[in-house]
């Protein structure tokens, strides 16, 4: 598979993004969180690039393909770090703020960072402090994003010592490190060179159509794959203004007074949303009649009038990604004419696969980007034919250079056919249709095997439960009952954190009522389920949950910075 690229390496992307934005002191990067708001142009970000850049080099003695870890939040203070480590030509070790302090010293240590920026709000004071002392030790620095001292240098000695830089820097060396969140258990760090992201990223913006005067707004965390990439990357190659927001409930407000022509989010967010519609339009349909009507046989007038409340004039589309989208999300807002792209993609990857924008074929990820090939095979490794489920196979040049110091993790997902093109087995299942649209049906190594031989896909259960009313969050994992015989057999187990303030709502009992008694509680949760279940058109009688496999869940549930639960954690109990 040949693609020319237009940039070689993330340096190429810096300048040459840069060199096309006019003007340069066009807004860049606004950051929008509870604690902070701050905004960065785009001559700002490449100033304060080089001189963190040159400050690697002169004070740290940073070196070519040295690590670097980042370790924060979304910030100014983040892009700043991550292009001035690229600029010198070291590599960024991305690692999830949420990470402990021990996780992030395993990530440090695995990789051999020699020097860790890290946010003044990573954790607490205890945490920061513990990182500080452990560092003082070894051969290994610690800053506070971005505190240093200024190198006094021309602009002519700066651009001399970068531009050597770029010239010894390589499309196929390692650009960036991302460290896996440990969903499984085994974290693990994966590389990317310069010329998969570039990859990915020409096919993302071929897909996507970004531009210049676009306004790209998102939730996404930047040490995750999918927030580099298309929450940072992406905006930047095209020059677009990029807007990060945790105020979740502020979203619609945002959207509308920063003038967001893309948002992108995870399934949870768009859940929340679908649900507060739905719940909306049922208010307005008791108060006004007509209503019902229009929404039945007119419901993308419906949806004007939705986007036209909601501030959303100027949105081209929402797109989703990061874990799989509920079918019933998507329709609440396709069929009102409200454009909601589900997309998939892993972060080995780098990390978009494409997305689905033909409402026609909603519950597919749609076909994959011009830089990617797609198939699915069978235990053999044999290519099945369209409509026949197997394990989903990548291939191209955005497929990762490996997993880190972990040549034989490598060896045992990726394998290279006679072509020399390099498939990435994703371990997730699915089927491809006569049209080559990828349909995703769940996760190998999580399908429940029941006694009679069926299989069960977990997800699919929760995408199709998660419509209920008084369900938050539900993650369904295998059960076990006693048979006949006294054999231990798997079956289909929901473990539900309700949703509190409806259930309220609608029971008339506080929160402190429910949590006393539980198998009030228990009862109204599971009857709001079964007629979720017995509705539903996507669940068979093997895969629905009985009342004896529910459990209520009182606390919220353990999850990843981008907001997927950690099911393994669930599994093992």
């Amino acid at each position: 598979m040949q693609i020319q690229l237009e940039f070689q390496t993330l340096i190429d992307l810096f300048n040459k993004s840069l060199s096309r934005v006019k003007p340069l002191d066009k807004e860049c990067l606004e950051i929008i969180r509870t604690e902070r708001e701050e905004k960065l142009t785009f001559e700002q970000l490449k100033k304060r690039a080089q001189d963190f850049a040159l400050w690697l080099i002169r004070a740290r003695d940073i070196r070519i393909k040295d690590k670097v870890a980042i370790l924060g939040k979304n910030r100014a203070d983040w892009d700043v770090a991550l292009w001035g480590v690229v600029l010198a030509g070291a590599v960024p070790v991305l690692i999830d703020p949420e990470r402990p302090v021990e996780g992030v010293k395993n990530h440090v240590s695995h990789t051999n960072a020699r020097l860790i920026v890290m946010a003044d709000d990573y954790q607490d004071a205890n945490s920061r402090q513990e990182l500080k002392e452990w560092t003082s030790g070894r051969d290994l620095g610690l800053i506070e994003m971005t505190s240093y001292e200024k190198i006094s240098s021309d602009n002519i000695e700066t651009s001399t010592l970068l531009s050597e830089i770029r010239t010894k820097i390589k499309a196929g060396d390692t650009a960036v490190i991302l460290c896996t969140s440990g969903t499984t258990g085994n974290p693990r760090e994966v590389e990317l060179t310069g010329a998969n992201l570039i990859a990915n990223l020409k096919g993302t913006v071929e897909k996507i159509r970004i531009t210049h005067e676009d306004v790209l707004g998102h939730i996404l965390p930047p040490h995750h794959s999918f927030g580099l990439t298309v929450g940072k990357l992406l905006p930047f190659w095209a020059g677009a203004t990029n807007v990060y927001t945790n105020r979740y409930r502020r979203i619609s407000e945002l959207t509308r007074d920063k003038s967001v022509t893309i948002f992108i989010a995870v399934p949870a967010l768009y859940t929340v949303l679908a649900k507060k519609i739905e719940e909306n339009l049922a208010t307005l349909k008791k108060a006004k009649p007509f209503v019902k009507l229009l929404d039945r046989y007119l419901p993308k007038l419906v949806g004007k009038r939705i986007r036209k409340k909601q501030g959303w004039d100027k949105l081209r589309f929402f797109l989703s990604g990061s874990a799989p989208m509920p079918k019933w999300v998507l329709d609440v807002f396709w069929r009102r004419g409200l454009k909601l792209y589900e997309g998939y993609g892993t972060t080995e990857n780098s990390p978009v696969y494409g997305y689905n924008d033909d409402p026609q074929k909603l519950g597919s990820v749609g076909k994959p980007i011009s830089t990617l090939l797609a198939k699915t095979v069978n235990e053999k490794n044999e290519t099945l034919q369209p409509g026949e489920k197997g394990e989903i196979v990548l291939g191209g040049p955005c497929i990762m250079k490996g997993y880190y110091k972990n040549p034989e993790a490598t060896q045992a997902v990726i394998d290279t056919n006679d072509d020399g093109i390099r498939w990435l087995h994703t371990g997730d299942l699915g089927y491809l249709d006569e049209d080559g649209n990828l349909f995703i049906t769940g996760r190998k190594k999580y399908v429940i095997v029941l006694p009679g031989g069926k299989n069960v896909n977990p997800e699919l259960v929760e995408s199709a439960l998660s419509e209920a009313q008084y369900v938050k969050d539900i993650l369904v994992v295998p059960g076990f009952q006693i048979d006949s015989t006294g054999v231990a057999e798997e079956t289909v187990k929901a473990i539900v954190h309700p949703a509190w303030d409806v259930i309220e709502t609608h029971a008339n009992l506080s929160y402190s009522d429910l949590v006393k008694q539980p198998q009030v509680l228990k009862s109204l949760v599971w009857q709001n389920i079964n007629e979720c279940q017995q509705k539903s058109q996507q669940l068979s009688y093997f895969e629905k949950v009985s009342s004896h496999h529910l459990e209520i869940k009182i606390d919220e549930f353990q999850k990843t910075s981008t907001g997927k639960i950690k099911r393994e954690v669930y599994i093992k109990v």
